[in-house]
Order: structure tokens, then sequence, then C-alpha cells
């Protein structure tokens, strides 16, 4: 049995030197501070252990021997301080003065067994080999270290499953909850073990610190997706891209975003590191807009800058995959699309949308009960424009649309559109013929003038549909109809004093 401890003893030996060397790669990542001290003081207890059977001093096998005791406590202090880093907390100060004083306490108590016998019934003086040190009895105080120690750990665990409440599903704390279940498993089986049924010169309580410390730092360094990402090579690639980028796990949870994303954007990722990917998105959705077609037409998101999301599945070991979202930002296009659609749809003269973009919307409103249509035409303009000069039929065009502009504000839903030269036209859907009468009406009235020079001479015509019955083709060519009966009037007499206006003034062109 002795052997096979002897064998178990060299193998924790060599399990603790190999994350001290792999983590000097990543020795500035605060994430890992506290894991690092831990391995760290595993190490420095193999080394005691390696001295204690190796020395010729007695002096130093037993010294050597007692300071194993307070790396116990600074061991498991050291996992407690790792869950703390490994869920982005901050340990309190109260409770880093308590363990700092504790671990002070237990060294002081260790370094002068030999006189008080505290830990061990063994003095200096006593001891012949360091099989001594593990044959001796215990003393009065090394139960309450052997208690304060499993209270650390245990209150590791504790944490560990409280934060665990809030962050169900994902599988990184998962596993590091498994781990350090299993790992308090093995501690208690170790020590009883030694305590209940065997004597051995084997401390079988390192033996276990060993593997639990190793557990975690599988789980949480060797493992850890981050860590991967950033240690692999692929780091550099994603420190030098271009698009921005959002990392997540496998059920879409957030395990990363590149810096520039942060600084951009003005977000800190400890405080979405774990969330759901929707949620970082919905947070940003004030300053960006995503989306994976082009809404060319959306007012809301035209002052926002514009990201195009494509989204790439990746494995890094075995099963663990995640999700590379990339974000293209493609502000400068959609606003290219922006003028193109404003081209296309928007009349440049009077900023009213054109024919184009009122042929596209026309089928929509067949059959529609309650439907009104008004059709305008602006009389005289090319008399305006022979006697007075184009610049004048731009007048004309643009207070014309302005009026219309300025009268249909108040009724929210309604079509407004130049559809020719000197032809506008606008639908107003669930209405009453009441209230086409009183468009035309503030339309006229704030039109007229008492200069001729600033009057803007409309003739109007309306058209009602309350039943449905009529497609929206016939209702514009009988509004037509009625616009054409007023201004064969009133077209006539605008005209007759515009041609006087220019003779008076001698500014006819021709």
């Amino acid at each position: 049995m002795d052997e096979l401890l002897i064998l178990l003893l060299l193998a924790a030996g060599f399990v603790s030197f190999i994350p001290v060397v792999n983590m000097i790669k990543n020795s500035e990542d605060r994430k890992y501070r506290c894991l690092k001290f831990l391995m760290n003081a595993t190490f420095v207890w193999t080394i005691l252990i390696l001295i204690e059977r190796v020395s010729s001093s007695n002096s130093v096998i037993y010294y050597a021997h007692m300071l194993g005791y307070p790396l116990k406590f600074l061991v498991a202090s050291f996992m407690l301080c790792t869950v703390f880093n490994y869920v982005e907390q901050k340990m309190p100060k109260m409770l880093l003065w308590v363990l700092g004083i504790t671990f002070l306490a237990e060294y002081l108590i260790a370094i002068t067994n030999s006189s008080t016998l505290y830990i061990i019934n063994l003095s200096l003086g006593q001891l012949n080999s360091f099989h001594d040190l593990y044959t001796s009895s215990n003393g009065p105080l090394f139960i309450y270290h052997l208690l304060i120690t499993y209270l650390v750990l245990f209150s590791s665990i504790i944490y560990l499953f409280y934060f665990l409440q809030k962050k169900k599903g994902i599988r990184q704390y998962r596993a590091v909850s498994r781990t350090m279940v299993i790992s308090i498993i093995i501690v208690l089986s170790f020590n009883m073990f030694q305590l209940f049924l065997v004597d051995s010169s084997v401390d079988l309580t390192y033996i276990s610190l060993v593997i639990v410390s190793y557990a975690l730092y599988l789980v949480i360094y060797s493992k850890d997706m981050i860590f991967n990402l950033l240690t692999s090579g692929r780091g550099k690639i994603l420190t030098n891209m271009r698009e921005l980028y959002i990392l997540t796990d496998a059920e879409k949870r957030i395990v990363e975003f590149s810096e520039l994303l942060g600084t951009k954007y003005q977000v800190n990722l400890a405080d979405f590191i774990g969330k759901d990917l929707d949620f970082l998105l919905d947070h940003l959705k004030d300053k960006i807009a995503f989306y994976q077609n082009y809404d060319v037409e959306g007012e809301v998101a035209s002052e926002k800058d514009h990201y195009h999301l494509r989204e790439r599945k990746f494995v890094i070991q075995g099963n663990n995959h995640g999700y590379m979202i990339l974000l293209y930002d493609e502000t400068q296009v959609f606003k290219l699309l922006r003028e193109l659609n404003m081209l296309s749809n928007y009349d440049s003269m009077t900023g009213l949308n054109n024919r184009n973009y009122f042929e596209n919307k026309l089928s929509s409103y067949n059959h529609k009960p309650s439907l009104g249509v008004i059709s305008l035409d602006l009389n005289g303009l090319k008399v305006n424009n022979d006697y007075i000069g184009h610049e004048r039929g731009d007048f004309l065009l643009r207070s014309l649309a302005n009026n219309l502009k300025v009268v249909m504000s108040h009724y929210p839903h309604k079509e407004i559109a130049r559809i020719g030269g000197d032809e506008f036209l606008i639908i107003v859907p669930s209405c009453e013929v009441s209230v086409l009468e009183n468009i035309k009406e503030e339309i006229l009235n704030k039109c007229k003038h008492e200069n001729l020079i600033d009057r803007v001479s409309v003739s109007i015509g309306l058209s009602f549909d309350s039943t449905g019955k009529y497609d929206i083709y016939e209702l514009i060519q009988k509004a037509d109809q009625a616009m054409y009966q007023m201004k064969s009037q009133t077209s006539i007499d605008y005209s007759k004093e515009i041609v006087a206006y220019a003779k008076k003034l001698d500014q006819f062109i021709r």
C-alpha cells in the first residue's frame, strides 16, 4: 500500500509542475490571477515535500514539513479566490483580511510547533527521520486547522452554487461546479482514509488538493474558450480584424467581444459575459441598427450606424464549440442606398414622393372602404415659365408642395406625391367626405394671397369611396375629372392675370 501511495505522491508532484509552466504564457490576464497563485502555492508545497524527503538535516526536514500546514490553508484560500475571479467578482476586503490573518496565525503556530506541540505532538529534538512526522500523534490545534481549511473549501462551493443559480444553463460554469463537487469528495475521502484507516508517510491531503487544483486548472484555464481563442494564434487575427466581432458559447452566451466594439459604443465586457447575445444587441439598439436585409425606407434607423450580422460556428477542442458573430460596418453603403432610394422614389424639386413611388403603392388601396383621393393641378405653370421665367415656375411648385405638407401634417394617414410636371395627388385612407372637403378648403386658403406674385393658383378635385366598390385608378380618374372641371374656370382667369402682370412690367420672355 505504501509503495502505491508513494507513486501517487510522485505523480502529484509532476502534475503540480505542469500548470506553473503553462500559465507563464498568460501571466497578464487578471481573470487567472488567483488560479496562478493557487498553482504556484501547490508547486511550492511540492518542493517542500521533496526537501523533506531528500534533506539530511533534521531541522530542514522538520520545518519543511511544518510549513505544509499553513500551505494547506493557503491553497484552500486560493481556491476560493479562483472561484471569485472566474465568476468576475471581487473578494470582499473583510474576507481577505480574515484569510490573511488566519494564514499568518497558521504560519506562526507551524514554525513554533517544536516548543508548543500545537499541530503535531513531536518536537525537533525528538525527530529521527521524516517518517516520525507522519506517525506522531496530532496536537490540540490540528483538528481546528483541518476544520478551518475545510470551511474555506466549502465556502467556495457554497458561493459558486449561489452564483450558478443566477447563471443557469452556462456550460463552462456547470463544468466548474461539477469539478468542485468532485474535488471536495476527493479531499474528504483521502483525509478520512488517512485519519481512520491507514498510517502512511505520504500526505494524502497534499495529493487530494493537487488533484483539485489541477482539475480547476483544466476547467477554468486549459479548456476555457476565451483563453484558447487568445493564445492559439487566432488571437492576433482577431485583434487585427477590421470588422467588429462577438464570441459566444454554444448557447449563444457572450464570452467576448472586440475591444473596438467596447470602446466605440461604451460597453464593458464584464457587464455582458455569460449573458444572452440578444441582451447585448438590445443594449446597443439605440446606437446601432442590426439587420440581415436592407430596409432603406426606415426613418427610425437613418441616424444610426448600420451593421450587417453574419454568424459562423467554430470548434476549439473536441465538441467544445461556439459562435463568432461578425459585424460588418455598412453604414456608408446604407446611406448610399438611401440616396438611391430618394432618387428613385422622391421628387428632388418638391421633396414629395414621385410617380414611381406612387405607382408601387397604388395597388394596396384597391377596393378600400372610406378612401378619399384628391387630385391637384397647378394653374398657369407654363404661362409663368414663359412670361416670368422658369425660376418663377420652380417657386410655384415648391410653394404648393410646402402648403400641402403643412395642411396634411394634421392628418396622420396619407400619401402625397408629385406625379407629373404640375400634377399632384393625395390619398387619404379611413376618412369621410367632410374630411376631404376640409382639406380642399385648407389648401385653397393656404395658397391665397392678396399679391398676385405670392399667390399659388391650384385646381382641386375630390373623389370618395365609402364601400370599397372602386379600385384606386377609378377614384383617381373621378378626382381628375372634378379637378379639370374646376381648372377650366380658374386656370384661364389666373393665366390672364399673369400675362397682364408680365406685360405691365415688360418682363415677358418672348
